[in-house]
């Protein structure tokens, strides 16, 4: 009798267990890379610079301006909501733009058009990754400090502008002569032929010059004449 019962215990748990409905697996997350869906579908039309770089023929407004418009436009109680419904309304807009919904004013919308749909071009999650990374990205506060990080460096010498802005005393200075030349070892290889070969090798960069280096020295086309001037004249007075 007690086997009885006791088979037939074990038979209602294994019909019972066995009745139960499969749990459907949960999607695993993907993870967005923003910053690269940012720059791979959207500065085609959009600059990405902060402060933005303008010019009388882009396709769109800077991707600044409307993250900052936006923000002033969708206003909620918290940045929490804000944040949310300004993701949501790209999502939406993004895919299906329309005038009715658009936040565009008259002027904005004569010069660029109304924005053709992305459906096809990227995805409703890919748009929440990319409206995110850019609220995080493009604010006020941001701009303040980058502008005045600016102003800071273009109100030093000419030489120190080079030196403040880019990335030469990483390699001269920091290295210690291990990744390049020092500043020092360049002035005194130069001293005789003059300093046409520092600006020649500034501006347009240089490989092989210096025996037990292998990288090569980068140019720096974008260099300003006073900057390039200066710069030059600084490296050959190292000493």
């Amino acid at each position: 009798m007690f086997l009885r019962i006791t088979f037939l215990i074990l038979y209602i748990l294994l019909t019972v267990t066995g009745c139960e409905e499969p749990k459907e697996a949960k999607k695993p997350q993907i993870q967005y890379d923003a910053k690269a869906l940012v720059e791979s579908k959207c500065a085609s039309c959009h600059d990405l610079h902060m402060p933005p770089h303008t010019s009388e023929d882009e396709k769109a407004p800077p991707m600044y301006t409307i993250t900052v418009h936006l923000k002033d436009w969708i206003k909620s109680d918290t940045d929490t909501e804000n944040r949310q419904k300004f993701i949501s309304f790209l999502q939406t807009y993004v895919l299906h733009p329309s005038k009715e919904i658009s936040y565009c004013d008259e002027k904005s919308l004569a010069q660029y058009g109304l924005m053709p749909s992305q459906e096809g071009n990227v995805s409703y999650e890919e748009i929440g990754a990319i409206a995110a990374y850019i609220y995080q990205q493009y604010d006020q506060m941001t701009m303040l400090k980058i502008t005045q990080e600016r102003n800071r460096i273009a109100s030093l010498p000419p030489y120190q502008q080079v030196l403040e802005g880019y990335d030469c005393k990483y390699c001269h200075l920091n290295g210690n002569g291990k990744l390049a030349p020092t500043f020092t070892q360049i002035s005194q290889k130069y001293a005789k032929e003059g300093i046409r070969q520092i600006k020649e090798s500034i501006q347009h960069g240089s490989k092989g010059k210096w025996k037990g280096f292998y990288t090569p020295m980068k140019a720096y086309p974008t260099l300003s004449p006073k900057q390039l001037d200066g710069i030059t004249q600084w490296i050959s007075k190292q000493k």
